[in-house]
Order: structure tokens, then sequence, then C-alpha cells
């Protein structure tokens, strides 16, 4: 998955690309910071393609919604000042926090896009265990992220 630039304040002109370990599963060990299973990489803006190679199938293009228009409705990239935590423990965050890192968004699969036609088998599993990973970063003097990483994933 990819941020475009200038999504959020602290991409500016960059992207970001979210990247997840082959294989990964929420039964494996690598599920917190700083070694899960997940990657975030800034990186100048890159052509999009139609191949789909190393895609998560039937993801495709969705909107981005930063913020939900109520609290009904989470979508499937939050980008906002607090995360919106399922189990409701911040204490999760606290090692990634201790790094000098602030939240910076979310990806939650209860706002997985829904299409008209019925999904693909792969829905009946999801990645993240029909859950939450929660992003940190920290900012350079311009507000800038110089660096993101995933903090933990919550389910």
């Amino acid at each position: 998955m990819t941020l475009e630039a200038h999504t959020a304040p602290w991409l500016g002109a960059r992207e970001l690309s979210v990247f997840i370990r082959r294989g990964f599963s929420i039964g494996d060990d690598d599920l917190e910071y700083p070694d899960i299973g997940i990657r975030a990489v800034l990186h100048p803006p890159s052509s999009r393609s139609a191949e789909s190679a190393g895609t998560h199938e039937g993801l495709g293009s969705a909107a981005l919604i930063n913020l939900p228009a109520d609290d009904e409705v989470m979508p499937l990239v939050l980008i906002a000042p607090q995360p919106v935590l399922i189990q409701n423990e911040p204490s999760y965050a606290d090692a990634v926090e201790a790094d000098g890192h602030r939240f910076l968004f979310q990806i939650n699969e209860e706002g997985w896009p829904v299409v008209a036609e019925p999904q693909p088998e792969f829905v009946e599993e999801y990645l993240f265990g029909y859950g939450s990973v929660y992003f940190y970063g920290s900012a350079d003097a311009a507000g800038l992220a110089d660096e993101v990483a995933p903090g933990f994933l919550d389910f």
C-alpha cells in the first residue's frame, strides 16, 4: 500500500509505502515494535503500474479517508493526531513512543473497501486479524517525517 505525496502534512512531496513480510500472520511473534513484520518506507513519488506483483490481492485502489465523518465509520487508513485503539490499551505504544516517535496513522481492516460484487475468498481471513496496525514516526525541523515505524498490532 502506498500513501501518495501530500496525503498527510508530514509526508510533504514524498510517498510512503507499507510492506508486509511474506507469510506474515497474526499468530507470529513479530507483532510489536521494533521487530514487527511490517515496514514503512519513505521515498520519492513513484510511477504507477498495471502490474499486480507484490500487491495484496483484491485491495486495488481505495479511497483514503483521513478522518471518519462520524464515530460509526472507520476508514481503511486513518491519519489523525491520536489512534483509535481497539483494545483501548495505550501502553501498547510505550516502546515506540519511548524512542521519540509519535502517532501518524493506522490501517484498520474494519475499513476494508466494500464493493458491490462478492468479495473473493482471501477476505475470509483478514491479514491483521480484523484489527489495526499503528504507525509512528519522528519528524525533522520542518515537520516532515524522517522515519516511520509500525508500532504494534491491535486486534
